[in-house]
């Protein structure tokens, strides 16, 4: 949906001077999209150029970077996630900064089973605790049409940002990043 706003905004900036009289906020008044109140706003300091700014507001989109399992799981609220993550541009990125949408992500169980997601316009990923288990230890990879990048090491944990941060941990480079 975001991929599809900016194409939108694009076209109309580039139109506009032919359809006098009419502004681009006026050809999308009536969108539906998953930004709370205005809670994404347009910043220079992400890759991106957006971030969110709307705290724990509920959305698809919230807190791209951050650690959705432990969050979830502290606060008691909104679904619980077997597997969550966000895919960057850059693996120092900053928490709040959006991501990449569009990419796939592909876990393999050790016996074999493929679960298969894609990021949303903020770059996050996830999949519901209630939905399907992977057998453990799994090995994951994220797919930008013919190209990917393989995590090099089987995991037993689902929750990417535990080690996906700005500067890593336990042996991560930094974020998850886009092929």
């Amino acid at each position: 949906m975001f991929a599809l706003n900016v194409l939108r905004w694009v076209l109309c900036l580039v139109l506009l001077p032919v359809f006098s009289g009419v502004g681009c906020e006026d050809l999308f008044e009536d969108e539906d999209d998953d930004d709370p109140q205005g809670a994404v706003v347009d910043v220079g300091v992400c890759l991106s150029g957006l971030q969110w700014q709307g705290g724990n507001e509920e959305s698809p989109l919230m807190r791209p970077g951050g650690d959705c399992i432990a969050c979830h799981k502290a606060e008691d609220e909104g679904p619980t996630f077997a597997i969550a993550g966000t895919v960057f541009e850059a693996l120092d990125e900053a928490d709040d900064c959006f991501g990449v949408g569009g990419v796939t992500v592909e876990l393999t169980g050790s016996d074999g089973q493929v679960v298969t997601l894609s990021t949303n316009d903020a770059g996050n990923f996830f999949l519901k605790a209630n939905k399907f288990t992977l057998t453990m230890p799994y090995t994951a990879r994220v797919l930008v049409g013919d190209k990917e990048r393989i995590m090099a090491t089987p995991q037993n944990d689902g929750n990417c940002a535990s080690c996906h941060q700005t500067v890593g941990a336990e042996g991560a480079p930094g974020r998850i990043i886009a092929p």
